[in-house]
C-alpha cells in the first residue's frame, strides 16, 4: 500500500476528529436551520398519505410509507479512529445493530450510496437480519467488495441504470444517478476506487472499504401507480451536476417533496448545495453525515463532528431557498413526519 494513503489518512483524521469530545453537547444551531432531537421510533403510517423518516446517523435514513419501507447507508458500528489509523480491522457492532436497528418487517430494499465503512460495513450483517427477498442495491464495487457475505442474488449494481427508474415494486421505485464525494483533503478523497472484481473476502480496514462509484436516489413512493412522495437523498456532499436528476425528472408535475443531503465537508465545496437545491426545489430539507461518526453509537448524544460550520451553510441555504421551506437538523434517532402536498 502506498506510504501516502496511511499518512495522509492520519492528518486528515487528526484535522478531523483528534480532539477532545465532551459527554454533552452543546451545539449553536442557528436559525433557519431547526434541530430535531431523538424520539420514538414511529409505527409504520398506515395512511400512504403520510411519510415518516428516521435519522440513524451519518448519512443512514429509514424512510416508511404504508406498509413499505427502506434503508439507506444504516450503519451503527462506528469503530473508533484508532481503527482507522492503525488499519486495524473494523468490527460489526452486532449488539448496537440490534438494538438500534427500526423494525424491518416491512423493508423493501437497502440502498448504499457508495462503499465506504461508513456507508457499507453494517450492511452484511443487517441483509442477514432482514428477509431474503429485500435486496441490496448499489454501485458495482459495492456488489464486488459484498459477494463473499450477501447471495449474488440480493446484490444489485446500478451504474448501468443511472437516470432510469428502477421499480422495487408496484408501490416503490427508485432511480439511480451518478455521484460525487466532497474531498477529504487537498482536494483527494481516499478511498476511491473501484473494485471491478469479486473479492474474496469482505473489506476488512478502513482501507480495504474503497468507495466505488457514488450514487444519489431519487425515490417515488407510489399509489394506484401515482407518485405519493417524492424523495431525493444524496448522503455525500458533490460538486455542481454530480447527482442531479434528469432534466425530465421535475417537469413530470410531482415536487421533490423531501431532500435528504450529505454536508460532510461541505465547506469544501463552494457550490454545495447552492445549485442541488435550485434544481431541486424542495418542500423540506434533512442534513445528514453532520455528526461524528467515530463514537460509541448512541441515540441519547449526536456530536457534532469537529469543523461543521453551519453559519456557512445557512449564508449558502438562504441564497436560494424559500424562506417558508424548513430545513432540519436530526440527532440520531430523530423522526419526521411529512404529510402529503395536496
Amino acid at each position: 500500500m502506498p506510504l501516502l494513503l496511511p499518512l495522509g489518512l492520519l492528518v486528515v483524521l487528526c484535522l478531523w476528529g483528534c480532539e477532545k469530545q465532551s459527554d454533552t453537547v452543546s451545539l449553536t444551531v442557528p436559525p433557519p436551520i431547526i434541530p430535531i432531537a431523538a424520539g420514538p421510533y414511529p409505527e409504520q403510517p398506515a395512511d400512504p398519505a403520510w411519510l415518516n423518516m428516521v435519522f440513524l446517523g451519518a448519512g443512514g435514513v429509514h424512510l416508511q410509507n404504508a406498509g413499505q419501507s427502506v434503508l439507506a447507508d444504516p450503519f451503527f458500528s462506528n469503530p473508533p479512529i484508532k481503527d482507522w489509523i492503525l488499519l486495524r480491522d473494523l468490527v460489526v457492532r452486532e449488539d448496537v445493530i440490534d438494538r438500534y436497528l427500526p423494525a424491518t418487517n416491512d423493508l423493501d430494499a437497502i440502498l448504499v450510496a457508495h462503499a465506504h465503512h461508513d456507508h457499507a460495513m453494517d450492511v452484511p450483517y443487517i441483509a442477514a437480519q432482514v428477509d431474503s427477498t429485500v435486496k441490496v442495491y448499489g454501485s458495482e464495487t459495492l456488489r464486488n467488495s459484498l459477494l463473499s457475505v450477501i447471495d449474488p442474488g440480493r446484490l444489485v449494481a446500478l451504474n448501468g441504470q443511472a437516470g432510469h427508474w428502477v421499480a422495487i415494486n408496484d408501490s416503490l421505485r427508485i432511480m439511480p444517478l451518478l455521484s460525487g464525494h466532497a474531498p477529504h483533503l487537498l482536494g483527494r478523497v481516499f478511498s476511491s476506487d473501484r473494485i471491478t472484481q469479486p473479492l474474496a473476502q469482505s473489506p476488512r480496514t478502513v482501507m480495504d472499504w474503497q468507495s466505488g462509484q457514488t450514487l444519489s436516489f431519487v425515490l417515488d413512493f407510489l399509489a394506484s401507480g401515482q407518485t405519493r412522495f417524492r424523495v431525493y437523498y444524496q448522503s455525500s456532499a458533490a460538486d455542481p451536476m454530480e447527482g442531479y436528476p434528469p432534466h425530465g425528472l421535475p417537469e413530470d408535475g410531482k415536487p421533490v417533496d423531501l431532500a435528504l443531503l450529505g454536508v460532510a465537508n461541505h465547506n469544501r465545496l463552494q457550490d454545495y448545495p447552492v445549485s442541488l437545491l435550485r434544481v431541486l426545489q424542495p418542500r423540506q430539507v434533512v442534513l445528514l453525515h453532520w455528526d461524528v461518526f467515530w463514537d460509541d453509537y448512541s441515540q441519547t448524544v449526536t456530536q457534532p463532528a469537529p469543523g461543521l460550520d453551519l453559519k456557512a451553510l445557512v449564508r449558502k441555504i438562504e441564497t436560494v431557498l424559500p424562506a417558508d421551506v424548513p430545513v432540519y437538523l436530526p440527532g440520531r434517532g430523530a423522526v419526521l413526519s411529512l404529510q402529503e402536498s395536496l
